[in-house]
């Protein structure tokens, strides 16, 4: 072998040797590059994971449900249900551009005897005829609207009446959420509705009240009426009893 074949032959070798070098760090370089994306990946998952977690943290909760509260009679007792519709925010952000729709208008089971009765469920339908829009929605101000009485849970195992409410609204960067409510009465029909303890001494001192003035009242129609006559002095003043000296006087004169 002559010295050229041979410093060829190197060359040869050394030219593999560092095509293997290449490949090799083409490799590494492919694997971190590989790497890399996926950390990538991870961490904009973890990003979008971390805004969706603040969002559902923050966002408006917008819940349509049934309230039911025992009649709070005069003397501080109960007597029978009032059953309200609520439309309420659970959420910590108020809520925009409320509109609801229900599948059926809402109607009492028990005929509205009062104006006021009726204008509730009017105004309850018309906020859920789905074209009225609430602008805005705090968790510290609920709409409560009066529905009915304890005749809305019916008797026995008959149907009792339900309904279907879906609600759309936004926050305030303008993301939209829908949820839809399904407002049945018949699992509560033997349930056991709680007075609100404040309402309740409310209607205890107002008792108390009307306890009181009644009394009053008694007290006052059993007094009698004492009338007294004035009293006029019959003795006589200065000036009359002069005059009764001075006539004495004349009298005496006129005699001597």
């Amino acid at each position: 072998m002559t010295e050229a074949v041979f410093w060829a032959a190197v060359q040869g070798i050394g030219t593999v040797i560092a095509a293997v070098a290449a490949i090799v760090a083409l490799l590494i370089a492919g694997s971190q590059l590989r790497q890399l994306i996926a950390s990538n990946r991870l961490l904009a998952a973890s990003n979008d994971t971390m805004a969706e977690s603040n969002i559902a943290l923050t966002r408006p909760y917008v819940v349509v449900d049934y309230d039911f509260r025992p009649s709070i009679t005069r003397n501080g007792g109960t007597s029978g249900t009032s059953v309200f519709v609520v439309i309420r925010n659970d959420g910590r952000t108020p809520a925009h551009n409320i509109r609801m729709a229900v599948d059926r208008p809402f109607a009492p089971i028990s005929q509205p005897d009062q104006e006021g009765w009726r204008k509730s469920v009017e105004d309850l339908n018309r906020m859920m005829n789905g074209e009225t829009a609430l602008r805005s929605l705090t968790s510290t101000r609920p709409l409560k609207y009066y529905l009915d009485d304890g005749k809305i849970f019916g008797v026995s195992d008959e149907p009792a009446p339900a309904w279907t409410v879906r609600v759309t609204y936004e926050d305030a960067e303008g993301r939209r959420f829908t949820e839809s409510f399904h407002l049945d009465v018949e699992p509560w029909r033997r349930s056991i509705a709680i007075g609100d303890p404040l309402i309740q001494a409310g209607k205890y001192i107002d008792a108390v009240a009307h306890e009181l003035h009644d009394v009053n009242r008694a007290i006052q129609g059993k007094q009698t009426n004492v009338t007294v006559e004035p009293r006029f002095s019959t003795s006589l003043g200065p000036g009359q009893r002069n005059r009764r000296r001075v006539k004495r006087l004349r009298d005496r004169t006129q005699r001597t």
